[in-house]
């Protein structure tokens, strides 16, 4: 995966990186996992259960971002901010092993952890800014289009991610998917220390819940 070098110019503190695992095994949900999740959500709550969410300064910070980006974060939820207050009011989404490893932790690190099928994905991924008018079906069936100067993620034919939009339909996990890219972004504002955190639980996750094995890891 690669970066587009107008990005950082536009958005000087974002960071971006990847993760490439092979061989998972997609299911509805494992034991163990399930025991993470519930560890991970107690500390949550016992951390944040007493104080309003939007005045949490990494929810202030995503918020900043959208709105830089030109997108209302009351229209569209930042994923940190809709993942707590999902966590706090016992409402966490169960999805699949990886992307609810991938959802947990993004709400564990404050960085959004996305996962693809790689084998969807044409040519080298690259994040960029969004230009003309691109519509795309995210994975509730809606089309829609990036805003000009919004961050993509996009491969040699298609948009597959937007910011603040969320995942393509074309690229999602299936329970057919072997190979992934696991995308992780930022906000300016949340710093690479944190981008490290998130990668390594993202991809232990992927190795211990999801029978991955790790090819290769970057940030960007």
């Amino acid at each position: 995966m690669k970066l587009d070098p107008q990005v950082r110019k536009r958005y000087p503190e974002f960071e971006t990186g990847y993760a490439v695992v092979s061989g998972v095994t997609v299911e509805q949900s494992v034991p163990g996992l399930e025991d993470e999740k519930q560890r991970v959500l107690t500390e949550l709550k016992s951390k944040y259960g007493g104080a309003p969410v939007a005045e949490i300064p990494e929810i202030k910070t995503y918020r900043a971002f959208f709105r830089a980006m030109g997108t209302d974060p009351s229209s569209y939820r930042p994923a940190p901010e809709y993942l707590l207050k999902r966590a706090l009011d016992d409402r966490f989404p169960s999805i699949n092993n990886l992307v609810d490893s991938c959802l947990l932790s993004t709400v564990e690190h404050w960085v959004v952890v996305s996962a693809y099928d790689l084998d969807e994905i044409k040519g080298e991924p690259t994040v960029a800014l969004a230009g003309e008018v691109e519509p795309f079906e995210l994975i509730n069936g809606r089309k829609l289009s990036p805003g000009q100067e919004e961050v993509v993620l996009r491969d040699d034919e298609k948009i597959i991610a937007a910011y603040t939009l969320g995942d393509s339909s074309k690229t999602k996990v299936k329970y057919q998917t072997s190979n992934v890219l696991l995308v992780f972004w930022n906000a300016p504002g949340i710093g690479r220390e944190a981008m490290a955190k998130a990668m390594e639980t993202a991809t232990r996750y992927a190795r211990k819940y999801c029978g991955g094995h790790l090819e290769k890891s970057e940030i960007l």
